[in-house]
């Protein structure tokens, strides 16, 4: 049986939630119950508590507060809310924070619950095979100790590591976020470190196992099997995969990532090496200057004078065109349509300024088959007529 605890301000709430569900038949023990979010922390520290599930608007401290703080304790906790306010807002924190599911009290029903309890426990069977005993910082420390053979350990004991998905081998990645040029100190930044490790923890379990942890929240370490869980995809499919998660990431979070991953290994003593091959391979200057932006600039002014799109410079760098959107605009503060007619009138304006060429030509030279929509925009961005341009 998984423990549950409800933190809930409203008795009669607590009472109708007791009564919605048989919630042992879903594995679940009814463990506690607490009226706030200080009462619900203290009940932590005695109880052994898998699950939690909590109202959002409570006085004091509030559940998103409360979710966080569990988060930071002990990450394996699995996190419900609940809320009489059907806003996203709240939604979109509780998805940073990495919770099952944001029920609306008005309108859930048993069905709903059900639902969200199957995930729950599905995601608690599958958790990696550690030690019970180890806190979080402490598995997170027994890892990192592995990483560096001046550090790692005589005798190991029996972890996510030492199960049958390693039998084909395994391959480490390095995430770091973007910007992560100075590691983050305060605890508004760690919080959010952690969710990020979560949501990377849990897109990567689904899909393809392994163990993830971190480095002093300045990067996140994920060693993966061979092979994924489906067996369709193996380590020749990584690059991708990686993309994906990326894209994920930055979808949800808003935070860009670099990673690098290292070569298949067929022994976990060799984990210092792989970590090492990793860290190598990171890219250099992207901490600055996001990698993607600048495959897909060096894309566009390599194809300049043709057709080019934001679908096709996306499939080039093996990216949806919806993200390739979303991280041009943030990084340069310019659409990414934007950025291609800036830089093919500045061409147009150098072809009138330097070559007699006709406005039809140059239309055409760079891409536009209708030279009246050339002149419209060229007008609409420069403040006059491509002839008048010419003969200023």
């Amino acid at each position: 049986m998984w423990n549950l605890m409800v933190v809930e301000d409203e008795a009669i709430v607590r009472i109708g939630l007791r009564y919605m569900v048989n919630w042992e038949s879903y594995g679940v023990y009814w463990k506690a119950e607490a009226s706030n979010g200080e009462e619900a922390l203290q009940i932590m520290e005695s109880e052994n508590i898998h699950i939690v599930m909590t109202d959002i608007r409570m006085p004091g401290m509030d559940g998103l507060e409360l979710a966080k703080q569990i988060k930071q304790r002990n990450q394996a906790v699995q996190i419900i809310f609940l809320s009489s306010y059907d806003n996203f807002a709240y939604a979109q924190e509780a998805i940073r924070i990495g919770a099952v599911d944001y029920l609306h009290k008005p309108t859930m029903d048993e069905e709903e619950v059900a639902k969200t309890l199957i995930t729950v426990v599905a995601r608690l069977e599958q958790a990696p095979a550690d030690d019970p005993h180890l806190s979080e910082e402490d598995r997170n420390n027994y890892y990192l100790s592995l990483l560096d053979k001046y550090t790692f350990p005589e005798t190991r004991y029996h972890s996510a590591l030492e199960t049958n998905d390693f039998q084909t081998g395994y391959w480490l990645t390095v995430f770091r976020k973007r910007d992560d040029a100075v590691p983050d100190s305060e605890d508004a930044d760690s919080l959010r470190f952690m969710s990020l490790q979560y949501l990377i923890d849990e897109y990567v379990s689904k899909d393809w196992g392994g163990v993830v942890f971190h480095r002093s929240f300045r990067e996140i370490i994920w060693i993966a099997p061979g092979a994924a869980k489906s067996g369709q995809e193996t380590y020749a499919d990584r690059g991708k995969y990686l993309d994906s998660l990326r894209q994920k990431v930055f979808e949800l979070l808003n935070i860009a990532l670099i990673s690098s991953a290292s070569s298949l290994y067929p022994d976990i003593g060799q984990l210092p090496e792989a970590y090492m091959e990793a860290l190598l391979q990171l890219p250099i200057n992207e901490q600055s200057d996001n990698f993607i932006v600048r495959k897909s600039k060096a894309f566009v002014d390599k194809h300049l004078l043709e057709d080019v799109t934001l679908a096709k410079v996306a499939a080039e760098i093996h990216v949806s065109a919806g993200y390739l959107s979303r991280v041009f605009l943030k990084e340069l503060g310019e659409n990414f349509s934007d950025y291609v007619i800036r830089n093919k009138l500045e061409y147009a304006q150098k072809l009138l300024r330097e070559t007699n060429k006709k406005v039809y030509e140059i239309a055409a030279d760079i891409g536009y088959t209708n030279p009246h929509y050339f002149s419209k925009l060229f007008k609409e961005r420069i403040g006059m007529t491509p002839l008048e341009y010419r003969n200023q």
